[in-house]
């Protein structure tokens, strides 16, 4: 039984009822922690059905043996962080991140303070399929004990900015969404002397006052706001949001603008690979420009490739011992301190480099990004993967492309570095194509000509 996705466990709360949310944590007792009196750390966001589900999920864990700390509201990289640095079993984050307020979801981490393995999500859903959720004896119930906050992580934060300049700034306005991290931003950020100016800075279950992800149709209220600012003579403010569990931050520079994403973390790495001496390997995922590859490799870097998911970044990132990793969306991955995405930490880290190398809108306009563009196209769930089998054997014996990368998808990299992505989505019923190429002509004729690939063989396997 599949329970996990790219990011844990997400659905509509109506699918996480309370006996669901018990074994989900019956299940984690045992296959993560062996039904001992191990450590297990929890902690949700902001969302109105977060109460419920962890109040449910802690029942389970406890019956299995498990013992619980309860952290109550607070950023998903904090309850990462917490989980390494106490050296608990595992931690559990109830959010459903980005998405809307009805859905909800069940994260869980390691003491790497990483998502779990592939392998270890494989035995959660194996027990579960399988009913194999046995209750301990009552002696051997795990205690359970609330310890609000996140003072070991916030501590880092304050490390970690030591070095900003606040006086750089005439101001920094943030947008945590009513989320996870209204209340870890809004004080680090201020005890760092900043001179801060919050929107929608209080805990709102309901996403009311803008939809959770912080792209730039959702941040009318923060472009305005930095504009207004930027109207002043050499004003010097800058904007960050951050999404429902503030594990991603995006940016807006000093004229009101929204910088786009691919833009900001190709810009960030070759920061990054300068600061370490020319060298460096950077991780990010398939979907991401080619704009990443030329400003690292400039730098001296190198970019390497993993499947859409922080959970495979932190892994790669580890593994080849990577100076940064991080998702275009925001979720970014700084290795000196931890291995989960983290967005009142990569503020930081973007005030700190705009410090140091800015204005922001500078650095923005030293580029020009490749065109893309991208499509969607309906498949059902339980033929996708026969389909990407049937493109893979067609694309593969033809001889115009450098390679393709085949670790989530079908990633066609042609000679001079452009490329188009054939990828069924993790979470929907869809295949996603993208094309990004030298010019728009090249790049919308290839979506259209490989869109029409994916239409086809959709086609023919339904029949």
């Amino acid at each position: 039984m599949k329970l996990f996705s790219t990011s844990g466990i997400r659905r509509k709360v109506a699918e996480i009822p309370p006996n669901f949310a018990v074994n989900i944590g019956l299940a984690i007792s045992k296959a993560i922690c062996n039904n001992s009196d191990s450590d297990v750390i929890v902690a949700r966001d902001a969302r109105s059905s977060g109460p419920m589900v962890e109040h449910a999920i802690v029942s389970g864990l406890i019956a299995g043996g498990s013992s619980v700390e309860r952290k109550g509201i607070i950023p998903t990289p904090a309850l990462a962080y917490h989980t390494h640095k106490t050296n608990a079993c595992a931690g559990v984050m109830l959010t459903a991140s980005h998405n809307p307020p009805e859905y909800n979801g069940i994260k869980v981490f390691d003491k790497t303070s990483m998502g779990l393995s592939p392998e270890d999500e494989r035995k959660i859903e194996e027990i579960f399929a399988n009913n194999d959720l046995p209750i301990v004896p009552w002696m051997n119930f795990g205690k359970d004990k609330e310890v609000l906050g996140s003072e070991i992580y916030n501590k880092m934060l304050l490390d970690a900015g030591s070095q900003i300049d606040p006086d750089k700034f005439d101001s920094v306005i943030v947008d945590p969404g009513g989320g996870a991290g209204c209340e870890v931003i809004l004080n680090i950020y201020q005890e760092l002397g900043l001179n801060l100016i919050s929107i929608n800075g209080m805990f709102d279950p309901y996403f009311s006052a803008r939809p959770s992800e912080p792209e730039a149709k959702n941040l009318s209220q923060l472009l305005e706001t930095v504009k207004k600012f930027s109207e002043k003579k050499n004003d010097s403010s800058i904007g960050l949001a951050y999404d429902g569990d503030a594990d991603r931050c995006v940016a807006v520079d000093e004229k009101g603008r929204f910088v786009p994403l691919d833009m900001l973390i190709s810009l960030y790495a070759k920061y990054i690979v300068e600061q370490n001496s020319g060298k460096g390997i950077i991780i990010t995922h398939i979907d991401a420009s080619m704009l990443i590859d030329k400003l690292v490799n400039d730098a001296g870097g190198k970019v390497k490739r993993t499947k859409v998911g922080d959970v495979a970044i932190g892994n790669m990132v580890a593994n080849e011992k990577a100076v940064f990793g991080g998702e275009p969306c925001g979720a970014w991955i700084h290795p000196k301190h931890h291995l989960c995405p983290d967005g009142p930490l990569t503020g930081i880290k973007i005030l700190e480099w705009v410090n140091e190398r800015g204005p922001l809108y500078q650095l923005v306009d030293s580029v020009e990004d490749f065109p893309v563009n991208r499509i969607k196209i309906n498949c059902q769930n339980d033929i996708k993967q026969i389909v990407l089998i049937k493109l893979d054997e067609k694309l593969s014996s033809k001889d115009e492309f450098k390679d393709i990368l085949k670790m989530d998808g079908l990633r066609l990299n042609f000679e001079d570095d452009s490329w188009v992505l054939i990828r069924p989505s993790g979470t929907e019923p869809y295949f996603r194509v993208t094309s990004q190429a030298m010019t728009q002509k090249e790049s919308k004729e290839r979506l259209e000509y490989y869109s029409s690939l994916v239409e086809k063989e959709i086609k023919y396997t339904q029949k």
